[in-house]
């Protein structure tokens, strides 16, 4: 195979026939979920369901991709614990040693793949953030701290149960801890009441914010989603929000299709800043994408969508690959 250059991250394709050849940009998504396809649904991390399979990946321009450590609710009768957390790392490790198709840490050269490791759910680490930090010797770059049900640091966007608060101590205590080791804390998944105080925290540390995989609520009015208020404050730590594919997130009332997806690209930018949007299509979590964007393989269409929506090459650059590059290697120095 030939090896390609982490930087510039756009290349030209090998033959143009009677025109100047189409640009084709590298990609970095920002939440792959073939960890818990792995630990959960028995397919491997290489092929997955074929959403982001290797193939999928390759065909896309994919040159990194995130992956998101996950513990079902279910794991056990106490819910998500420690030991389940360090099984997921140690099965993902253990595939990522199989081969140079996927390469961690990903900020480095790299003939396959770069990745990085990922929290989506830390409530295991309530008790322990004095761990985090090897946790990110390990890889782990961006710490989500809840899924879809409250949990002991955070109050979840996806959980009916009322509640007064939006982080806990130990949530704050966490979020004080990751920002201490660089490392971005993410915001998908947490309520209107965690996201303030995470952004509360922010301003005191100065540290990174973001929202890996989260749309627009002015355009798709789902607690999922992001107020511009909220985007506006994650763009101003520094961080990003990454662009979702899952149609309910994308538009309500109908199946999505990829105008629509540029649609929310185009506000986001709007909102955030050209410098502060990036990818996070959500792949490979059990979604239903927008039409014509399948799986991985269809990142060159959101590429030409995009263009044709008018953004600008260089923005487009900045969306589908550099913005997350800049939070990831940034993280955990």
């Amino acid at each position: 195979m030939l090896k390609r250059r982490a930087f510039p991250l756009l290349w030209c394709a090998a033959f143009a026939t009677g025109a100047e050849a189409e640009p084709r940009y590298e990609v970095v998504d920002l939440h792959v979920d073939l960890p818990y396809q792995l630990g959960y649904r028995g397919k491997s991390l290489q092929q997955g369901t074929g959403q982001a399979g290797l193939g999928a990946l390759s065909a896309g321009g994919v040159r990194g991709v995130v992956l998101p450590l996950f513990v079902p609710r279910d794991a056990s009768p106490t819910g998500p614990r420690l030991v389940d957390l360090e099984e997921s790392y140690l099965r993902v490790l253990r595939e990522l040693q199989r081969g140079p198709e996927l390469a961690l840490p990903g900020c480095g050269e790299a003939s396959g793949v770069r990745t990085w490791l990922a929290f989506e759910g830390a409530g295991p680490l309530a008790d322990a953030p004095e761990s985090l930090g090897a946790w990110v010797a390990r890889g782990v770059r961006i710490v989500g701290l809840v899924h879809t049900e409250h949990n002991a640091l955070a109050t979840s966007s996806g959980d009916a149960r009322p509640v007064r608060y939006g982080l806990t101590d130990a949530g704050k205590a966490l979020v004080r801890r990751a920002h201490a080791l660089g490392v971005a804390v993410d915001v998908s998944h947490a309520s209107d009441r965690a996201v303030a105080d995470v952004l509360a925290v922010a301003r005191e540390t100065s540290g990174l914010v973001v929202a890996t995989h989260s749309n627009a609520r002015a355009l798709c009015d789902h607690p999922r989603n992001l107020t511009d208020e909220q985007v506006r404050g994650i763009a101003a730590t520094g961080g990003v929000v990454g662009l979702n594919f899952h149609s309910p997130f994308v538009v309500r009332g109908r199946p999505a299709e990829l105008a629509d997806v540029v649609d929310q690209a185009r506000h986001l930018v709007r909102v955030a800043g050209e410098d502060h949007v990036a990818i996070g299509a959500d792949f490979e979590g059990g979604i239903r994408p927008a039409r014509g964007l399948s799986d991985a393989s269809r990142f060159p269409a959101l590429a030409r969508a995009l263009s044709r929506g008018g953004l600008r090459e260089a923005a487009i650059k900045k969306l589908l690959s550099e913005n997350a590059l800049r939070v990831l290697c940034r993280s955990g120095k």
